[in-house]
C-alpha cells in the first residue's frame, strides 16, 4: 500500500469538497485537522483512498480528509462514516466484524467497535510526542546509569552501551524537536494481532504497540536495528510472528509480540510497501520497481516474482480462487495463482492503485488515486506472462 500520497492534489480536493455543501467551508490549517471532524461529501468515494478491507459485515475503505467509507455486502452504494478527525488515513485493520483500527498522519490512531460506522480517537500527534519524550528520557537515564556503573573491565559492553546511549539521546532530541515543530510524524500501517495487541509503524523508524486494545500505547523504536531511522511502511502477522518492512529493504521479525526483533537478510535494498501472509502461510513482500518476493520459511529465504511491468507494488492480498493479487502504480493489477502462473492487467485510468478486496464472484474493488474503482472483467482483461 502506498504510504506517501503526494498525488492528493488540487483536482482531488475539488472533486471532494467541490460537492454541494462545501462551497463555503472554512479552510482547515496546520494541526487543526487532528480535531476537526471529517466533513460529509457526496463525492467521498472519489477522494484519494489508501487502503480497503473486508469483514463479514462491511467493506471498509480509508483515505484523505478523514474519509472512511463502508458498504454492506451485495450493495453498490457507499456510506461515509462518522470520523472525529480530518487527517489522511493510511491504513485500516479489523480483528473481527466489529472491532477495527485506522492509522494516519499527524500521529493519529482511531478505533471502531461497530464495524466502521463510527470512530473514536485513541492517539494523536500531541499525545504521541509526549509518549516519545517520556519514553526516551527513561531509556537515556537507564543507559547512563548502567554505563556509569561499569568499571572498565568490559570494554565491549561499554562500547555497546555508549552506542545505544548516543542513539537514545538522538531520539530524545528528536522528540523535543517534534514538540517545537508540531506533530508531523505519520503512521503508515496498523496491524491488529488480536483484540488487545495492536502495532502501528510510521515515518523515521516509528513503532508503537498497545496491549490493551488501544487504550494505552508504548514506544518500541529502539528495539529495532534501524539506526538510520528508515521509514517503516508495512506490518503483518501470523500465529507465530509479527513482521515489519520498510525503506532500505528492511524486514524485521518478532517471535515475542514485539519485545524483541530480528533483522532478516533482505533480498532487495530498496523500499518495501506491501507485506502479506497468504493462505498457505507464505510471506510476501513487495515494493519499488516491481520488486516482489515470497518466502516459504517465514522470511529466512526468498524467491523473486516478476510481473510484466516493473512498477511500484503497493499491496498484496489473497485471491479467493487461490494465490494473491498485487496492485501498484500506473493502474497495474497482477495475479499470481496457486500454481505460480502470472497474469496482469492495466486499468484504463493509469492511476496509482494502493489496495483491493477480491469478492467471491470475481469482482475486484480497488482503491487509490482515483478513489473507488470497480473491476468486473479482470480475467478477460488480464494477459498471461509468457
Amino acid at each position: 500500500m502506498i504510504k506517501a500520497t503526494a498525488y492528493a492534489g488540487a483536482a482531488v480536493i475539488a472533486a471532494l469538497y467541490g460537492a454541494p455543501g462545501f462551497a463555503n467551508a472554512d479552510t482547515i490549517t496546520d494541526y487543526e485537522v487532528i480535531n476537526a471532524p471529517a466533513m460529509k461529501a457526496a463525492k467521498a468515494p472519489r477522494a484519494v483512498l489508501t487502503e480497503i478491507t473486508q469483514t463479514s459485515n462491511y467493506t471498509v475503505a480509508v483515505g484523505d480528509y478523514g474519509v472512511v467509507l463502508y458498504r454492506e455486502p451485495g450493495q453498490s452504494d457507499w456510506q461515509q462514516a462518522d470520523m472525529p478527525t480530518s487527517v489522511l488515513f493510511t491504513s485500516v485493520d479489523f480483528v473481527d466484524a466489529d472491532h477495527g483500527w485506522a492509522a494516519g498522519h499527524h500521529g493519529v490512531i482511531a478505533a471502531t467497535n461497530d464495524g466502521g460506522k463510527t470512530w473514536q480517537l485513541q492517539l494523536d500527534g500531541f499525545e504521541f510526542t509526549e509518549l516519545q519524550k517520556a519514553h526516551f528520557q527513561i531509556v537515556v537515564d537507564e543507559l547512563t546509569e548502567e554505563l556509569e556503573q561499569l568499571d572498565g573491565s568490559n570494554v565491549e559492553r561499554e562500547d555497546e552501551l555508549a552506542f545505544e546511549l548516543d542513539n537514545a539521546t538522538y531520539l530524545l532530541d528528536m522528540a523535543f524537536v517534534a514538540e517545537e515543530e508540531g506533530p508531523t510524524k505519520p503512521f503508515l500501517d496498523i496491524r491488529a494481532v488480536n483484540r488487545d495487541v495492536i502495532f502501528a509503524v510510521g515515518a523515521y523508524g516509528t513503532l508503537v504497540r498497545s496491549r490493551d486494545g488501544g487504550e494505552n500505547w508504548e514506544i518500541l523504536d529502539e528495539r529495532l536495528a534501524n539506526l538510520d531511522g528508515f521509514h517503516l511502511n508495512a506490518l503483518t502477522s501470523d500465529e507465530q510472528y509479527v513482521y515489519i518492512a520498510g525503506e532500505g529493504g528492511q524486514i524485521f521479525r518478532s517471535a515475542d509480540m514485539g519485545d524483541s526483533w530480528d533483522l532478516l537478510d533482505s533480498p532487495y535494498y530498496g523500499s518495501f510497501f506491501g507485506l502479506h501472509i497468504d493462505t498457505q502461510n507464505r510471506l510476501w513482500v513487495a515494493g519499488l520497481r516491481g520488486n516482489i518476493f515470497v518466502s516459504d520459511d517465514q522470511g529466512d529465504s526468498f524467491n523473486q516474482i516478476k510481473l510484466p511491468d516493473n512498477v511500484n507494488i503497493n499491496s498484496v492480498v489473497d485471491a479467493p480462487s487461490g494465490g494473491v493479487y498485487l496492485v501498484g502504480n500506473a493502474g497495474v493489477i497482477g495475479w499470481v495463482d496457486a500454481a505460480g502462473n502470472i497474469k496482469q492487467m492495466t486499468h484504463s485510468s493509469g492511476a496509482a492503485l494502493t489496495d483491493l478486496v477480491a469478492h467471491g464472484d470475481g469482482r475486484l474493488t480497488v482503491v487509490g488515486q482515483r478513489g473507488v474503482l470497480e473491476i468486473t472483467d479482470f480475467e478477460s482483461s488480464a494477459q498471461t506472462q509468457e
